[in-house]
């Protein structure tokens, strides 16, 4: 069975009234307010902690860190600015990026079908932050923010698919277009590898956020079924090219001793579809998702959790060395089924 969602996020941005907007504010002034906010995130009564990170003094590696596991937007993580400061909720479970192109920025992110439990976590925070700041909000626009195009709600929300059979097939262009039809945009995501793709919605005006997650949840749905078929009629007219894949994919994942991420994911990719059909028995993912897995591999997932300050910098050899060793580990009892 294939899974509608394989991740799932919502950034949810807002301003504070009595300040102009961060890239025009004074320096001073968005210092005053960052003291502020933190001392309502660490004086405020909250069901778990905040912890607070100058970004400023994060390594590049510590900065691509926090990207990787979705509490930093790479929008943020490439401004530089004394003002700023990110704030981590409890255990991960969300973050708040202060003074970047907007004064907050909501930011939450789950591997599964986790949208609308998302969305009561991010709305329950900004909830607490507007009873002790006034938002800018105007009747017609809705809440203000530095890109005009993000007023109204100020909600993005993001469905990440696993679609490989659209992409192979070249069918992936209509589901675009039929999705802008729709108000929602599709962006691939780590350049594409895998068939990895982004649904998210194109404008924050003129619908609710509960009503805005539902649609793309099942226009998710929808485009998880169209890849299901395609899938079986792949399988159908070429099911010994497709047991190929599959098997050399597993055979490369058990046998390379150096491996890029991108072409770490096509392999997990090609051999999750072989699970998925029945065509691959694969032990070593019985405790985790295909894309959790995935998560693990980028570059600074193995600096700061495998290789320590081992490996110097993002570009280092050995990091794709050590991915390929995780990958022989993962899928050493991996084969296709006859």
């Amino acid at each position: 069975m294939i899974a509608a969602l394989t991740a799932s996020g919502i950034t949810l941005v807002r301003n504070e009234a009595e300040h102009r907007f961060p890239h025009t504010e004074d320096a001073l002034a968005l210092e005053e307010l960052r003291e502020e906010i933190l001392d309502v995130l660490t004086g405020g009564l909250w069901e778990e902690n905040w912890r607070v990170l100058d970004p400023d003094e994060l390594s590049e590696v510590e900065l691509e860190y926090m990207v990787e596991r979705g509490l930093m937007t790479p929008s943020f993580a490439e401004k530089g600015g004394g003002a700023r400061a990110l704030a981590i909720y409890g255990e991960g479970q969300a973050s708040l990026e202060i003074n970047g192109e907007d004064h907050f920025r909501l930011v939450a992110f789950r591997p599964g079908a986790q949208l609308e439990s998302l969305w009561q976590l991010l709305s329950r925070l900004d909830d607490q932050l507007e009873v002790h700041f006034s938002y800018a909000f105007d009747p017609q626009f809705g809440y203000l923010t530095a890109r005009p195009s993000r007023s109204g709600t100020g909600m993005r929300a993001y469905a990440t698919l696993h679609v490989p059979a659209l992409v192979l097939t070249g069918r992936l262009a209509q589901t675009a277009l039929e999705l802008v039809g729709n108000g929602l945009g599709l962006a691939p995501l780590w350049s594409g590898a895998g068939g990895l793709v982004q649904v998210s919605n194109s404008g924050t005006e003129g619908r609710a956020e509960e009503e805005a997650i539902h649609l793309m949840q099942e226009l998710a749905e929808s485009i998880v079924e169209t890849e299901r078929s395609v899938r079986k009629m792949l399988l159908r007219e070429n099911t010994v090219q497709v047991k190929d894949h599959i098997g050399r994919a597993i055979g490369m994942a058990q046998h390379a001793r150096t491996m890029c991420f991108g072409e770490a994911v096509n392999l997990i990719s090609a051999i999750e579809v072989g699970r998925e059909l029945g065509l691959a028995q694969v032990p070593g993912m019985e405790s985790e998702s295909a894309f959790e897995l995935m998560t693990k591999l980028q570059p600074a997932h193995i600096m700061v959790e495998q290789l320590g300050e081992r490996a110097g910098s993002l570009d280092s050899p050995e990091i794709d060395e050590f991915r390929a060793h995780l990958m022989r580990d993962k899928f050493a009892g991996a084969f296709v089924v006859d």
